[in-house]
């Protein structure tokens, strides 16, 4: 531990002293998301036994602006808002607590947790490239997001961290229960991943000036066939904005007394730039980075992909937001998850190389439903009971012993994909979302044999992984993990190599459909696998050992134990979108 805090990121948890003179030992994080200012405090109690009683020992917990300031400069810290009064009560369970102070807070709330008067302050209001203030389509309705450089809307968020943070630091670990605090929510422009669509604000564009030391640049407003280096620079600009702010927040919240605990940020899951998870955690503008999911069973290998890019490119591959359940808006189709949608995705994450994740929403409000416990703390079944079988599988399997064996690495060229994204066009008219959105990326990109082609090599490379049976990270080249990890390491633009130059893999099968992830411990006296089925009807697939013979498979979720022949090989069948797993002994 250092100096002053008493909560540090470890390699395969996050690290606090218990007193319980074992010193300072890494936890397994796996939280539930509660909003106590959505329930009724004479709720709290039971809401919190339940979580305990799903074997959840943390909780995750917004702590909105907009929901406690009444007047500039007045705020309200009584009945549902009192979240020292909560945080007390998780602290008396012995539970811990994870804070998310905003200053944007999403939550489905009406104007994403600023108050009313800045989104509506047109000195405060992002810009398109046309000038117009951008438009985010919320849970109700919309509002005009403020710009995250405007000097107005910095010294408004100081003056809400001057309040808010100061409460909080005080229930920190050991005096209380916060363990980590979260700094914004979903920073990627507003959920805007078009290049030109933000922001223009006037400060943002001095800001760009300073950056490329130029006071008379004008910043790009449309893309090119064949970008200028100021089309690239705007969008280096950008990659840095997003640090900076979140630099500037920690240091904020730091300075204000959370200087005990790691400091966090999340956001939604795009790993092309601006974002890029593993330079925000290199750079140092936080100490932790995370990304959000929302999917049901058929985006398993979604899930699969990006928790190949934490794996690569965070200390701690982190989910802050495992959906449970779903959100109520009014321009999204209604998605049902199903109990089957969670058990496959938490799965998917938790054991394809997660080592944290925080399940949203694990108890219900408003604007969401389907959760596994009601606003009073009703379990609601079969949901709810996957949480106490999860809790016991991962107690099982002491996955914080073991590696995932995942020996190739697969890098993004940054600068390559700079190219690509500095080519978008349309950036005026472009919807917000539009990276979840049913849209033709063609329509709003100018058409390149460049961009075609890197698309192209990480099809076949990606394809000649997957094929081949062996698990891989990803990350960019700006960011790159230790490299001495890896036995292979493979850039996106290069041409595949042969199949004979890729490492074996531990164990393969032979249909495709079936995705595995192999854990072992260094010595490989222990290896657990992992088998996903990623498609509507039933697999049967041979499983064959590299180097091995007279091995049993001893089924641990879902699973038969089963023996293998001779040679190292055993049969299984796995059911449509199924998860099984085994530990295999010798």
């Amino acid at each position: 531990m250092s100096a002053t805090r008493t909560v540090e990121v470890g390699r395969v948890g996050v690290v606090w002293d218990d007193g319980d003179g074992r010193g300072p030992v890494e936890h397994r994080w796996f939280s539930g998301e509660i909003h106590p200012w959505r329930l009724d405090p004479a709720d709290w109690p039971a809401v919190l036994d339940a979580v305990a009683d799903l074997g959840f020992r943390m909780v995750s917990l917004y702590v909105p602006w907009v929901v406690h300031e009444t007047a500039p400069g007045l705020f309200d810290f009584t009945g549902a808002k009192d979240v020292e009064a909560f945080l007390s009560l998780v602290h008396d369970r012995g539970m811990k607590a994870m804070v998310r102070i905003g200053p944007d807070a999403g939550g489905e709330l009406e104007t994403a947790g600023w108050p009313q008067r800045i989104v509506d302050d047109p000195e405060c209001q992002a810009l398109r490239p046309n000038g117009l203030p951008y438009l985010l389509v919320t849970a109700t309705g919309h509002c005009f997001p403020p710009s995250y450089a405007s000097k107005k809307v910095l010294t408004e968020v100081q003056g809400w961290y001057d309040e808010i943070v100061p409460r909080l630091a005080r229930h920190q670990h050991p005096d209380g229960p916060i363990v980590a605090c979260q700094v914004d929510n979903e920073l990627g422009y507003h959920f805007q991943s078009h290049t030109y669509a933000l922001d223009y604000h006037p400060d943002a564009v001095e800001d760009f000036r300073a950056f490329v030391g130029d006071p008379a640049a004008d910043p790009p407003r449309d893309g090119a066939a064949d970008p200028t280096p100021l089309h690239l620079d705007w969008v280096r600009w950008k990659e840095h904005h997003l640090r900076s702010t979140l630099a500037r927040f920690a240091d904020w919240a730091r300075a204000r007394g959370m200087d005990r605990v790691p400091i966090v940020h999340n956001d939604y899951p795009r790993t092309q730039t601006p974002h890029d998870i593993g330079a925000l955690e290199q750079s140092r503008a936080v100490d932790w980075a995370a990304a959000d999911i929302y999917t049901t069973r058929h985006g398993g290998r979604f899930v699969r992909d990006l928790v190949r890019h934490l794996c690569g490119s965070t200390r701690l591959p982190f989910l802050a937001e495992l959906g449970a359940g779903w959100l109520t808006l009014p321009w999204l189709l209604p998605l049902a998850t199903t109990p089957q949608d969670e058990e496959h995705v938490a799965l998917r994450a938790l054991l394809g190389g997660l080592r944290a994740a925080n399940v949203y929403m694990l108890v219900e409000r408003d604007r969401w439903y389907g959760s596994p416990l009601s606003r009073r703390g009703e379990r609601r079944e079969p949901k709810a009971s996957l949480y106490p079988r999860l809790h016991a599988l991962l107690d099982t399997l002491r996955l914080e012993e073991l590696e995932r064996h995942a020996p190739v690495l697969l890098l993004e060229d940054r600068e390559e994909g700079r190219k690509v994204a500095a080519r978008q066009t349309l950036g005026g008219i472009v919807p917000c979302f539009d990276q979840v959105m049913p849209l033709d990326r063609s329509a709003t990109s100018i058409a390149s044999a460049h961009t075609d082609a890197l698309e192209l090599s990480e099809q076949l490379l990606t394809r000649l992984l997957d094929e081949a049976g062996v698990d891989f990270d990803r990350a960019t080249t700006t960011a790159p993990p230790d490299l001495a990890r890896y036995e292979l390491v493979l850039t996106i633009g290069q041409n595949p190599p042969p199949v004979e130059a890729l490492p074996q893999p531990l164990v393969t099968r032979d249909d495709d459909r079936v995705d595995l992830t192999v854990w072992r411990s260094r010595n490989e006296d222990r290896l657990v696998l992992v088998a996903a089925c990623s498609v509507e009807q039933s697999v049967t697939t041979t499983l064959r050992f590299r180097g091995h013979a007279d091995l049993k498979l001893e089924g641990l979720w879902r699973a038969e134990t089963l023996e293998s022949d001779d040679h190292g090989r055993v049969a299984v069948t796995l059911d449509p979108f199924e998860v099984q797993v085994w530990e295999v002994r010798r």
